[in-house]
C-alpha cells in the first residue's frame, strides 16, 4: 500500500504542476484524474476435464495522467491497484506436493515437511483472490470530444497471492511405479499460493466515454503474456496467463478539452 500512495502522490504532484500548460488549440497540454470501479479477472489456460470456476467482482482504483500531443493522439500512464478473484473446483494429478502429510496419513500430529508424489486429487470451494499494483501506459485516439480507443502495456506487482481451497479424494503414489497408490481418508487443507508469480506484465486495450464535465466511463482488458504460475508448479496442464476486465467510473481534473 506505501508504494501505491507514493505511485499515486507523484503522479498527482506531475499532474497539478502541468495542469494549466495549455497551449494554442489544446495540443500539447496535460490533464489527470482518478478511477474506481470493478475488476473481474481469471487465470486463462487448457480447462482440465470436470474443473469449473467463476470469477468474482473485486475493487479497482487508481488514477491517470494524460499529455495530449495532437488533436487525434495522447498517451496516458496510470497507477493502479486491482484484483483478480475467482472461484474454482478442479481435479489434479501427477504432480510433487510439499507439505505436512503424516498426519493425514498416518494420524500423526507432526511439524515435519515432506516432498511427495500426488497421484490424484481433487479441489473444491477454491478460490484466487491475487492483489496488484500496476503501471500501465496507453496510446489514445480521440474519434471526438466523448469516444476515444486506448491500447499500450502494463507492468503488475502481486503484493497479495492466495490460491487455496480443500483438497479431497486424494491418492500419494511413486512417481515410477503408479500401480502403488495411498489413498487419503478425508480431506486436507489445500494452499498453494506460494506457486504463484510475483510479477505480471502483458497489453491493454479499451475504451472510454467522456461527458463535458470530466465525469468518464472506460472499459479496458488486461492480457498477461507470462505464466501465472512459477515453473516449478507442474500440476497445471498448460501455461495460464492473467485476463482481467476492468469496468471503472472516473473524473478528469477540470473538466473534458474543448479542443
Amino acid at each position: 500500500m506505501k508504494t501505491l500512495k507514493s505511485l499515486l502522490l507523484v503522479l498527482l504532484c506531475i499532474s497539478f504542476f502541468n495542469l494549466n500548460a495549455r497551449v494554442k488549440n489544446n495540443v500539447n497540454y496535460n490533464t489527470a484524474g482518478l478511477k474506481i470501479g470493478a475488476a473481474f479477472g481469471f487465470p486463462l489456460g487448457a480447462m482440465p476435464k470436470g474443473a469449473t470456476g467463476l470469477p468474482l467482482p473485486a475493487p479497482s482504483l487508481g488514477m491517470f495522467f494524460s499529455h495530449k500531443f495532437t488533436p487525434k493522439w495522447s498517451l496516458q500512464i496510470g497507477a493502479e491497484m486491482y484484483s483478480l478473484k475467482t472461484r474454482f473446483a478442479t481435479p489434479y494429478s501427477q504432480f510433487e506436493y510439499i507439505g505436512n502429510v503424516e498426519k493425514y496419513i498416518y494420524g500423526q500430529e507432526t511439524s515435519r515437511i515432506d516432498t511427495v508424489f500426488l497421484d490424484k486429487a481433487f479441489v473444491e470451494n477454491g478460490l484466487f483472490n491475487n492483489r496488484y499494483i500496476s503501471l500501465p501506459i496507453s496510446a489514445i485516439y480521440h474519434f471526438n470530444k466523448s469516444w476515444s480507443l486506448s491500447f499500450g502495456a502494463y507492468i503488475a506487482y502481486n503484493f497479495k497471492k492466495q490460491m487455496t481451497g480443500t483438497a479431497k479424494d486424494i491418492y500419494f503414489g511413486d512417481k515410477y511405479n503408479p500401480e502403488y497408490s495411498l489413498e487419503v481418508e478425508g480431506t486436507m487443507p489445500f494452499n498453494e499460493s506460494d506457486k504463484i508469480k510475483d510479477w505480471d506484465f502483458g497489453l491493454n486495450v479499451g475504451g472510454n466515454y467522456e461527458l463535458k464535465n470530466g465525469i468518464n466511463f472506460d472499459v479496458r482488458l488486461n492480457a498477461g503474456l507470462v505464466d501465472f504460475f512459477v515453473k516449478e508448479f507442474t500440476a497445471p496442464p498448460s501455461a495460464y496467463r492473467n485476463m482481467i476486465l476492468q469496468t471503472t467510473i472516473g473524473y478528469k481534473i477540470g473538466g473534458r478539452s474543448k479542443g
